[in-house]
């Protein structure tokens, strides 16, 4: 008999920046329990900028823990996207909905559609939700932007 699968804990790579006491300060055997992750994973946190109070032993304060990991979400999530921009995964850039063919799919909630755009180097759908709003939208908008239709 095989044993029973469970299923496997979902890796997270962001932690989230409310999950330390503000007033409370945290050893690095607390850190690394509060957060569930490895020494070395420590170690790089500090690296790139966790401040520690150097004591007998290292202490963290649960305010510059919160801020730390803060910062670390608005790094990762990057730049807004601009408007009527879709991102593209293949090529990790963004590509216009205004310029080139566009698809428009209906998506899982009522009033929002995917429109998506292929990307000129990949060939990979970049897409993006809007709402019934921007699609009107970005139709009036392709229709006043010629493209590469005219003649120069």
């Amino acid at each position: 008999m095989s044993a029973p699968i469970t299923p496997r804990k979902k890796r997270r790579n962001l932690q989230s920046d409310r999950k330390a006491r503000c007033h409370q300060l945290y050893s690095s055997d607390d850190v690394i329990k509060l957060y569930e992750i490895s020494r070395n994973t420590l170690t790089n946190w500090i690296a790139e900028g966790l401040p520690f109070a150097d004591a007998e032993m290292r202490l963290f304060r649960g305010k510059d823990l919160n801020a730390f990991h803060a910062r670390r979400r608005k790094r990762a999530s990057g730049p807004p996207l601009a408007p009527f921009m879709a991102n593209c995964f293949g090529c990790k850039g963004t590509h216009s909905l205004i310029d080139g063919d566009i698809s428009i799919h209906p998506g899982r909630t009522p009033g929002m559609f995917r429109a998506s755009v292929t990307c000129p180097h990949t060939r990979v759908p970049a897409n993006k939700y809007v709402c019934s709003e921007e699609i009107d939208t970005i139709r009036k908008l392709r229709e006043a932007n010629p493209g590469c239709e005219t003649r120069d």
